[in-house]
């Protein structure tokens, strides 16, 4: 049998505010996050997290700030020193899309035109690490660096899944602790989309709803853009029993797929979904008819609640309670598998499930039971969804501790 795998510390901010408390008492409570937003686009409301603190290695990059504030918290979260020479530690994030301005991409690109001409042969020779061009567009700069600040002598990775990849970036930590490859590892993710080039791409795409964020209700029509970072400390329980750690719940297994079937719907059916669903159950051993609550990526999204809601029904057939916290807190993007896997490790501590922010009237079509309101009901285990642009999927299982 492999080692259990454990979560001993949550570090998070996101528009709930900073901590798992913070979000918890949202939750619990059933009150959102969405905020008035200004812009030149159709975006009314948006879901921003508390100003990080600037970091002078990363100017142009909030969503580095984000996840650097969240390492902090989860280290003090779960007892551990930055670097112990001796800890054997993995770092495993997931990531969006660089937070740029116009502005800055011209200077990326200013410094490498001659004659009116881009020079390839330019960009090739400039080797800096610390220039704009490349750094600012390499998706792993904030993992080697969480990496260098925890010590971490491997294996690192990161997730450029899209809304899939902070839980397959915890996926890939609960498997590497099970091989024995590490004894910690810090997993999660970290996204910031509340800018111009965040915001046009998803509005060019038609997913950002105007005013609210409305999971499996007859009128949704898109998601809030949200911000934020989650960062989990998993470790193998023995290392954690050795060092009398606090242990918050347990990552039992989890399963990844892929659609393969558009850019940027997925499978109408809910194929890839299920895929992934079953797989995640598989690898935590356990049945369906053993959870108890299940958080769904459910964005408020048309076709995507829809498909979901498909593929949930199939697995586990009428009753079991779903609910989305993105009509609470908006839809964190990259980060969203994390959060939403802190927002089940609150629900298992404090014995409730959270409502659904923004559900109002349930979508025939979406065959799920989706609860509204905050129910104090305890479970002890729990299933994540969390579903990406070009058919990625992810589904964590955890457990009470």
């Amino acid at each position: 049998m492999h080692d259990d795998v454990v979560i001993t510390g949550i570090g998070l901010t996101c528009a709930a505010g900073l901590g798992l408390d913070a979000l918890a008492d949202r939750l619990q409570a059933g009150r959102g996050a969405a905020t008035a937003f200004e812009t030149a686009l159709p975006v009314t409301l948006a879901c921003q997290a508390p100003d990080p603190v600037p970091d002078d290695a990363f100017p142009d990059d909030r969503k580095a700030w984000l996840a650097f504030a969240a390492l902090e918290l989860a280290l003090a979260d779960a007892g551990l020193a930055a670097v112990e020479p001796d800890r054997r530690t993995a770092v495993f994030l997931g990531t969006g899309l660089s937070s740029v301005t116009p502005g800055e991409l011209e200077d990326d690109a200013y410094p490498h035109i001659r004659d009116g001409r881009f020079d390839v042969a330019r960009v090739a020779s400039d080797l800096s690490p610390r220039h704009a061009s490349p750094w600012r567009h390499m998706p792993e700069r904030v993992t080697d660096e969480v990496a260098r600040r925890v010590g971490a002598t491997g294996p690192v990775g990161t997730s450029f899944s899209a809304c899939a990849a902070a839980a397959q970036a915890i996926a890939e930590g609960l498997w590497t602790l099970r091989r024995g490859d590490a004894d910690v590892a810090i997993v999660g993710g970290h996204d910031s989309m509340v800018h111009p080039l965040g915001l046009l791409s998803f509005v060019v795409l038609g997913a950002l709803s105007p005013g609210a964020c409305r999971p499996f209700d007859r009128e949704r029509d898109g998601f809030l853009i949200g911000e934020g970072a989650s960062l989990l400390v998993l470790e193998r329980a023995s290392h954690a029993r050795a060092r009398g750690a606090t242990v918050r719940a347990r990552l039992l297994g989890a399963g990844t797929s892929v659609d393969a079937w558009n850019a940027t719907a997925p499978h109408p059916e809910g194929a890839g979904a299920e895929r992934s669903i079953r797989a995640a159950l598989r690898d935590a051993g356990v049945a369906a008819a053993d959870i108890e609550y299940l958080n769904a990526h459910a964005t408020g999204t048309p076709v995507g609640d829809v498909a979901e809601a498909a593929a949930v029904a199939r697995v586990f057939g009428e009753g079991l309670p779903v609910s989305s916290i993105k009509g609470a807190v908006g839809h964190t993007i990259a980060a969203a598998g994390a959060v939403e896997a802190a927002a089940c490790v609150a629900a298992l501590e404090r014995g409730f499930l959270p409502g659904t922010e923004g559900l109002c009237e349930q979508d025939p079509e979406c065959r799920v039971d989706a609860i509204t309101a905050p129910r104090a009901v305890a479970p002890r285990l729990v299933l994540s969804n969390s579903f990406g642009f070009g058919g990625q999927n992810a589904s964590l299982v955890l457990a009470r501790a």
